[in-house]
């Protein structure tokens, strides 16, 4: 593991040198080619990962159609928590969008780690509160806010990922057609 990944994963987590000594032999630090296939609908996800670089989608199929539900990049775990904490198959896929260098933590290695480190604990707790926290704020937007202030939030609070993205993708993120977000940022365009 190079000097940068671990001064990435040192400025994320806020552990000092020694506690970084006890927990980084538990990640395997792992590059991914675009489009790489990291967990299928229906299988127990067994895996969690911290992105140094790149970007994943988090997404599900309807009627054979896929939806994208996040997307994650930079310092930002990734993953199927429900199927990784419940052990129960998971309902979403999970997919590189672009290279992607990580630190994979196995559900295994995350047990390990709870009984010879226990900080870890409260470590894994808030990346899972901070998880729980975008998830509701995005599940209330979905019930609150119009498409086109969905898309305004994206492009406030994510704008890279306008760049880094389909535009497919992102239209199924904010639960809209491709068409409908070509409209939408016509009419913001304009509204400049």
């Amino acid at each position: 593991m190079n000097i940068n990944t671990i001064n990435t994963f040192r400025q994320f987590t806020g552990f000092n040198d020694s506690e970084l000594e006890i927990i980084m032999p538990y990640f395997e630090a792992k590059k991914f080619k675009k489009k790489t296939h990291l967990l299928d609908v229906g299988k127990v996800s067994n895996e969690v990962y911290y992105i140094i670089n790149g970007c994943i989608r988090l997404y599900c199929e309807k009627d054979g159609e896929e939806l994208s539900t996040y997307f994650f990049t930079e310092n930002m775990f990734a993953g199927s928590y429900d199927s990784f904490l419940s052990r129960k198959p998971s309902k979403v896929a999970i997919e590189t969008l672009e290279e992607c260098e990580v630190l994979v933590l196995t559900h295994d290695a995350q047990e390990e780690l709870y009984r010879v480190f226990p900080k870890m604990n409260e470590f894994i707790r808030k990346a899972i509160e901070q998880r729980f926290v975008l998830l509701h704020d995005l599940f209330i937007s979905y019930l609150l806010n119009s498409p086109e202030e969905r898309y305004l939030s994206l492009i406030k609070d994510r704008p890279e990922l306008l760049q880094r993205i389909p535009q497919h993708q992102i239209a199924s993120f904010l639960g809209i057609t491709p068409v409908s977000l070509s409209r939408i940022r016509n009419r913001v365009t304009r509204k400049k």
